[in-house]
């Protein structure tokens, strides 16, 4: 899991898969608006066409200038938003289907059915969700982190 104190050095890493092989640069990282931990990280890649890809950063690594993920590289480049111009956020709609792509489920959940440690009660995540019906594309928990460029 990449903290907040590793934040500035994502700046110039570049994304490679726990087998070594490139992924792409990291663009920017979506950290949570509450918690403010680093969520996801947004890759691209000009010279094989990569325009833009979330990758989770839940299992993620730094290793010396590296950040390594593990995920190959055809499940990053079949994510959701691979092709498409999410913009500098993601909804809630779109997280989930993140999460689905990823088999991740929302650390919130994890966290709240491991005898009710309250998470929800501290982020306002729990409330977007209750309060997103019909919504869920137009409301997001996350926000861009400074990466110090």
């Amino acid at each position: 899991m990449i903290t907040q104190e590793q934040l500035p050095a994502l700046a110039t890493c570049t994304a490679r898969t726990e087998q070594g092989q490139r992924v792409g640069a990291v663009e920017y990282v979506l950290v949570d608006d509450t918690t403010g931990r680093p969520e996801w990280a947004r890759l691209v890649d000009r010279s094989s066409g990569l325009g833009g890809v979330f990758v989770p950063l839940r299992h993620a690594s730094l290793h010396e200038e590296d950040l390594v993920v593990p995920y190959a590289v055809s499940v990053i480049e079949q994510a959701p938003c691979a092709a498409l111009d999410c913009g500098s956020v993601l909804t809630v709609a779109d997280e989930h289907e993140l999460f689905a792509h990823y088999g991740l489920q929302d650390v919130r959940d994890e966290v709240n059915a491991e005898g009710g440690a309250g998470w929800g009660r501290m982020d306002r995540a729990q409330t977007i969700r209750e309060g997103t019906a019909g919504h869920e594309r137009d409301v997001s928990r996350l926000r861009q982190a400074s990466l110090g460029r």
